[in-house]
């Protein structure tokens, strides 16, 4: 016959097991991605407000999420998470006191969703009516068109 300790020593060891499950089931669920109504919204391009600190690219700061790479978005997503986590460990709130947390899971979202319609071909509308694409490096406008001349330049 089983001890009282014997049946609590399994419990504990079950209790261990699934708390390990529970860890992995979350570490390995896919992350949320904004929908397309989402991103289309009036807050669904933000403009990105700091850069990875691995990420070795041009920087895009100062730009909507709408003209920065996929893999920059996926980092910036990454570090979202993050600052998500950190904020419901710390209890952080807005001046409303309502807590931050949501608010970086849904700018992750975004710039997953972002990445996302970026790989999927979207291209900005501007970019798309003049058939240029959107020039990704330096100060974000495309190349002066070859037959314009200085004399062309007014000022």
């Amino acid at each position: 016959m089983a001890t009282s300790e014997d049946v609590l020593a399994v419990l504990r060891s079950i209790d261990a097991s699934l708390k390990q499950l529970v860890v992995a089931l979350v570490a390995n669920a896919p992350k949320p991605v904004a929908s397309d109504r989402d991103l289309d919204g009036k807050y669904g391009d933000p403009i990105l407000k700091f850069m990875p600190r691995d990420w070795t690219g041009p920087s895009f700061k100062d730009l909507p999420f709408s003209a920065c790479p996929p893999d920059l978005l996926e980092m910036v997503a990454e570090t979202f998470d993050y600052f998500a986590r950190t904020a419901e460990e710390k209890n952080e709130t807005t001046a409303n006191g309502k807590p931050t947390a949501p608010y970086k899971r849904l700018d992750a979202a975004r710039a997953r969703g972002w990445a996302k319609r970026k790989r999927g071909g979207w291209e900005s509308p501007a970019a798309a009516q003049s058939g240029s694409g959107f020039s990704q490096g330096g100060d974000g406008f495309d190349a002066e068109p070859a037959d314009m001349t200085s004399d062309d330049i007014p000022f």
